[in-house]
């Protein structure tokens, strides 16, 4: 059939690991939004334009239900390598229902230490919140993007726009 996309399903199962050491299966992740810096110009009246490679800070939260060690690993100060691994089902033109696995490797740092809610009767809930420095991310082993603030790399399906501008100096 032309033109058919498969369609994703539902998360199946999720880890979170901080400097290599498994802190969380299942939690809930917000990977960074990446929002381009942008200038104004006059032309026919203001338009925002993007800077090549040059990008907003960026975070993402990682909200788990245990107060636990993975947690303080994740809230302590300083630099974390942290990797987050899901698996999603994706379903077919044909039918067939596949597992897809995404990776999302992060440069962060602890923003917050969370809150930690406590109600009788039900899980309590802790969002830890990062700054984020680096921020790759893979869908069945082939990279989709790299955005590496520290290093001038801006790469989206293979092409870094960021380069361009290095070569120039």
């Amino acid at each position: 059939m032309a033109g058919w996309k498969d369609l994703p399903g539902g998360v199946v199962a999720s880890t979170v690991y901080s400097d290599g050491a498994l802190i969380s299966r299942n939690a809930t992740v917000t990977l960074p939004e990446v929002s381009n810096v942008t200038a104004e110009i006059r032309a026919g009246g203001t338009v925002e334009v993007p800077i090549t490679g040059q990008v907003e800070a960026m975070e993402m939260t990682v909200t788990q239900n245990a107060a636990d060690e993975g947690l303080g690993d994740l809230a302590s100060p300083g630099s974390h390598s942290v990797e987050v691994r899901w698996v999603q089902d994706e379903l077919s033109n044909d039918g067939t229902l596949r597992t897809v696995g995404y990776k999302a490797f992060v440069r962060a740092y602890s923003k917050t230490i969370p809150g930690v809610s406590v109600e009788v009767g039900s899980l309590s809930e802790n969002e830890c919140t990062l700054g984020v420095t680096r921020y790759q991310l893979f869908r069945d082993g082939a990279e989709i993007l790299c955005i590496d603030q520290l290093n001038g790399i801006y790469k989206v399906n293979g092409t870094d726009y960021a380069a361009s501008v290095w070569s120039l100096l």
